[in-house]
């Protein structure tokens, strides 16, 4: 869709060009800038990560921080969650942003870093894959502590977080 072709239908509902573009796919932050990059979930203080209904697109400030992160990646496909955590060992992180690309499969750099992990059971969680075979079988730090033996789906590397 063009500006042009955005602000008619604007006009023509009598509704926000904002929110024209976001129904069409387009996301708008805070300061009505566009942007790829959602906020998409949440991660608890277990680093138990879940989705949010509604996804909200980052304010531009927000990812102005992570600007080098994100343009060696590009941006297309970044989602960010955010750390809720009160109490724990990720409690010194609370309100930060985590930025990762998404993924379909163990993304071999995500061995020996942050990464996101999903099970095959379906389970998205914030830790350190220690070792991944080809099969899926992996040795994974939980933001706990706690080692876990899992079957894993996918896991993608952190790019930035942003406190």
């Amino acid at each position: 869709m063009k500006m042009e072709e955005a602000n008619e239908i604007a006009r023509f509902l009598g509704a926000p060009i904002s929110e024209v573009l976001v129904h069409s796919g387009v996301s708008i932050d805070l300061d009505q800038q566009s942007t790829s990059i959602l906020l998409a979930a949440i991660i608890d203080e277990r680093g138990i990560m879940e989705k949010l209904a509604d996804p909200k697109p980052l304010p531009q400030a927000v990812i102005e921080r992570a600007q080098a992160s994100i343009t060696v990646h590009g941006n297309s496909r970044i989602i960010g969650a955010q750390i809720r955590a009160l109490t724990g060992p990720l409690s010194v992180m609370d309100d930060a942003v985590v930025l990762f690309r998404h993924s379909d499969s163990v993304d071999p750099a995500a061995i020996g870093v942050l990464s996101i992990c999903r099970t095959r059971d379906g389970e998205q969680f914030f830790g350190k894959v220690e070792r991944a075979r080809k099969t899926g079988e992996a040795h994974v730090i939980c933001a706990t502590g706690e080692a876990r033996d899992v079957l894993l789906e996918a896991a993608t590397p952190v790019l930035v977080m942003i406190p």
